[in-house]
This record gives C-alpha cells, sequence and structure tokens, in this order.
C-alpha cells in the first residue's frame, strides 16, 4: 500500500465547505417561509385546489404547522420552528429538526443526489456527520467546535478502510489503514510530510521507518 495516498482524505474537506453553504441558505429560506405565511390569507372553502396559498392549522395549544408547495414547517406554542420537511431553497429534499430555541440541531438530505445526515450543537456548529460518498460507501465525518474537520472514517476509492486524524488547520496529521495484506499508519507533520511509517509496504515486506522533512529515511527497521 503506497503511504503517499491521501487525495480522498483531503477532497473530504472541500466537500465538507461545499455542503456548509447549503445550511447557510436553508436558512434564509425558512425564514422566507415564516414571513409569507404569517402574511398569507386564509383560504377559501371551495372545491378548486389552491396553488399559491399555504395552509396554516393551529392547536388550541398554539402550535402551528404550516404546508406549503415547498414543504411542511411545525412551530411550537412559543413560535420556535421545530420541524421542516421538504425541500430547501436548492431544491433538495431535507428532513429538519430544531430543539426548544429553535436551533437546528439535526438535518437529513441529499447534497448531490446522495443521503447526508448532520448534527448541529446548541450553538449551531455542525459537529457530526455520515453520509455515503460518491462511490455510496459510508463515512463519518467529526468536527470541532470550530467546524473544523478532525476525524474521519471511511473506505477508499479500492474498498480499503480508512482513519484520517486532521490539525485544527484541518491538514492530515495521521491516518491509519489496512489492506488484505497488512496495515499501515503514516504520521506527517505540519507541512504535509509523512515523518513516521509503519507497517506493511508495497513490495510486501512489514517494518518501520523515520523521515526528516524532505521525506528522506533516515532510520528504518528491520
Amino acid at each position: 500500500m503506497d503511504p503517499t495516498r491521501t487525495d480522498e482524505l483531503v477532497a473530504r474537506v472541500a466537500r465538507l465547505e461545499r455542503g456548509s453553504r447549503r445550511d447557510r441558505t436553508l436558512a434564509f429560506a425558512v425564514l422566507a417561509l415564516f414571513f409569507v405565511t404569517a402574511q398569507a390569507p386564509r383560504t377559501s372553502t371551495s372545491t378548486s385546489t389552491s396553488t399559491s396559498t399555504p395552509v396554516v392549522v393551529r392547536d388550541a395549544a398554539g402550535r402551528v404547522a404550516t404546508l406549503s408547495s415547498t414543504g411542511l414547517s411545525v412551530r411550537d406554542a412559543a413560535g420556535h420552528e421545530r420541524v421542516f420537511a421538504g425541500f430547501d431553497s436548492a431544491s433538495r429534499p431535507s428532513i429538519d429538526l430544531h430543539d426548544s430555541n429553535g436551533q437546528l440541531r439535526e438535518s437529513l438530505y441529499l447534497l448531490d443526489e446522495l443521503p447526508v445526515l448532520r448534527f448541529f450543537d446548541a450553538s449551531g456548529k455542525r459537529r457530526a456527520e455520515f453520509r455515503l460518498d460518491s462511490s455510496q460507501n459510508g463515512e463519518l465525518e467529526l468536527n470541532d467546535a470550530n467546524e473544523k474537520l478532525r476525524l474521519a472514517l471511511f473506505r477508499a476509492s479500492n474498498g480499503d478502510p480508512q482513519i484520517g486524524l486532521y490539525g485544527t488547520d484541518e491538514k492530515l496529521r495521521a491516518y491509519f489503514s489496512t489492506d488484505d495484506i497488512s496495515s499501515y499508519l503514516v504520521m506527517r507533520d505540519a507541512a504535509g510530510t509523512n515523518r513516521v511509517y509503519a507497517g506493511g509496504y508495497t513490495d510486501g515486506s512489514m517494518g518501520m521507518d523515520v523521515r526528516d522533512v524532505s521525506n528522506k529515511v533516515v532510520w528504518k527497521a528491520p
């Protein structure tokens, strides 16, 4: 196994940044829906079907459900949106769950036709994500409080499982993987240079080596 093959790990950072833009646009879409439903006139009792006016249902406790052509929004008695099921601003099917303060805590949707499940902390920061990648393989990504990717578990394009560890700058610091022959561990410095390698080599042997800043081996065993 080639220890320098890290393109798939790095690509996940870019995909996280692209996906985060979806959360911001969804927030604006929900806000727009709130103003539309607040000003919408009550529908008349006729046999014709309205194609533009949302349907609003309120119960005795003050909870409100609003059904429009883009989805269903449910608010609690305090006016906080708790559930949204429908299409987001990019016309992707989505289900979003909010806490009692109206903060988004969980989101299930399709991104590039692939299922994504996201979890947010009480501050609205994206902290964990389960998804299928373009190869239809499952993966898990964990972020810190600044929404920086710190850990990823996934399968590489060849099917091998991998664990990637990232610094606060989202640069890959170490990864662990295995193939059908042997497992291996690679540790990198802040510049992205492989400095320590332990496990199976591409020639079938097993061992460990330490490298300098130019990726030159300075110690190896056996």
